[in-house]
């Protein structure tokens, strides 16, 4: 096996062939800062993650986050940027930079957690650098009749590079995403890429491999682009939309395919798929009204991923939803917006209650999610911390809902996250 190198999105990377660890796969990344290399001849990605990274970590909001609370990783901004290193101990400076740059959640380093394991499936410094170059997309042709070729190959090169990364470490991945997007400045810059992972990570569960998953997730992160045709004053309008204005937005979808079957690298599959992205299970979508199986199989992956994706997020008019209800809601819609079979293969992928999160249980427990039991639906490990009667638990314990001894034992809070 070869070494070798490449560039992605202007970041030099270097790969290296795997190393068996005492816990799995070790994963070392040459680089700094950690991102994934792919290249002709590597035979796998490796990150800068250790046991001690991902380990020992809570969620929380950052308006719940505290002087003297301790980082356990890295804080980013929405475009990869560092804002606050590991290790950092906040002060009153640290929360506001937090709070300024829309930073959706921390990982606090938290003695009571012990071995608990929290990593994303794709690494933020990698999802800013892919917000980056749609953002430059949408930006430079903003009411362009085409789009700029170089623009569209940073995009395709880097979902391709993200796609190989999931193939090949598919079987030890990290949880899907959870956050949602809290800028309503950035969201359309951001909201595509969060979904593409979450399409990626159903697409590759139903069995898509190679440059067809590749080509999955190229759809999802174009599945806006036909907004630059749209006039800014309407894309922008905080108070509600005229019928007429609300037709010109439903356009969206034919103008992406019009712009994108002008690409040689995304007309066919991709296209069509942008231009089916709101068609809906029973009929009810746009722009025509298809049904079932007559869907573009893509697009019945990215109705699901950019549905969960908005749920999470700030919006006009509503509130964010909690993962759990995101999970719920999609169950609920599950043979009228969305493919039954689908759903159900989504909803086992994708946690209520990720690893970290701190959770009120109806037996006046409290603990943090220790394992998500993905497939077990609202069913995690929880990881006792304290007890009403007892206090705050000397030796935390771990507590599996899905045993037969825990089932009287429901999750009725997400605590520090909302």
């Amino acid at each position: 096996m070869k070494t070798g190198h490449c560039s992605l999105l202007g970041v030099e990377l270097r790969w290296i062939p795997a190393r068996q660890g005492s816990k799995g796969f070790t994963r070392d990344f040459v680089e700094s800062p950690p991102l994934y290399g792919i290249g002709p001849e590597c035979s796998a990605v490796y990150f800068r993650i250790h046991d001690g990274d991902v380990t020992r970590m809570r969620r929380i909001a950052p308006k719940h986050a505290k002087p003297g609370m301790v980082l356990g990783s890295a804080a980013y901004d929405n475009y990869g940027t560092m804002l606050l290193e590991s290790h950092t101990r906040l002060d009153e400076e640290c929360l506001k930079t937090l709070l300024s740059n829309g930073v959706a959640e921390l990982l606090l380093d938290d003695q009571r957690v012990g071995n608990i394991r929290v990593k994303p499936i794709v690494p933020q410094q990698l999802e800013g650098k892919v917000v980056q170059a749609l953002r430059r997309l949408l930006l430079e042709n903003r009411g362009a009749s085409s789009l700029a070729a170089s623009n569209v190959d940073d995009v395709v090169r880097t979902m391709h590079a993200i796609a190989r990364a999931l193939e090949l470490e598919f079987e030890n991945i990290g949880e899907a995403v959870v956050t949602g997007i809290t800028s309503q400045d950035d969201y359309m810059y951001i909201q595509p890429v969060k979904a593409a992972t979450l399409a990626l990570l159903l697409g590759r569960r139903s069995g898509y491999i190679g440059a067809e998953l590749a080509s999955l997730g190229v759809a999802n992160l174009l599945k806006d682009v036909g907004y630059i045709s749209i006039p800014q004053e309407i894309l922008h309008r905080p108070d509600l939309l005229t019928e007429k204005e609300l037709l010109k937005i439903r356009q969206h979808p034919t103008f992406g395919y019009e712009l994108l079957s002008q690409h040689h690298s995304c007309n066919g599959v991709i296209a069509n798929a942008v231009l089916q992205h709101h068609e809906r299970w029973n009929g009810a979508g746009y722009p025509y009204g298809l049904k079932g199986q007559d869907i573009n199989p893509f697009a019945q992956i990215m109705a699901i991923a950019d549905t969960h994706t908005a749920l999470l997020s700030n919006r006009p008019g509503r509130r964010m939803y909690m993962p759990h209800e995101a999970i719920e809601y999609i169950r609920a819609y599950a043979g009228e917006q969305f493919n039954p079979e689908l759903v159900e293969l989504f909803v086992r992928q994708v946690p209520c209650y990720a690893s970290g999160l701190t959770v009120k249980l109806n037996t006046k427990e409290i603990g943090i999610v220790s394992d998500a039991n993905l497939g077990f639906i609202g069913r995690p490990t929880v990881r006792i911390i304290y007890d009403e009667d007892r206090g705050k638990v000397s030796k935390p314990y771990d507590i599996d809902l899905c045993k037969v001894e825990y089932q009287h034992k429901l999750i009725t809070e997400i605590m520090d996250y909302c």
